[in-house]
């Protein structure tokens, strides 16, 4: 099982908001494909797969906030 957390973004950033899921529990996906997008410091940014395999839970809903390295969502490997 792979954790999915949300990425340091920059110096001071302490947290995002989860902007929008582009995936949901069961899809299968590939490494590299866009999976959340993001907000921070008035910026947007998408967040990417780091492996393959499916989507086993999402750990937040859009317009929730989160700290930098939470587990976001969990991705059974291929």
């Amino acid at each position: 099982m792979h954790e999915l957390t949300v990425p340091k973004m920059g110096m001071d950033t302490t947290e995002v908001e989860i902007l929008k899921w582009m995936i949901k529990v069961g899809d299968n996906i590939k490494k590299g494909d866009p999976v959340a997008e993001i907000e921070f410091e008035k910026a947007t940014t998408e967040i990417e797969a780091e492996v393959s395999g499916v989507v086993e839970e999402i750990l937040y809903k859009e317009g929730d906030i989160v700290d930098v390295g939470s587990v976001i969502a969990r991705i059974k490997n291929d």
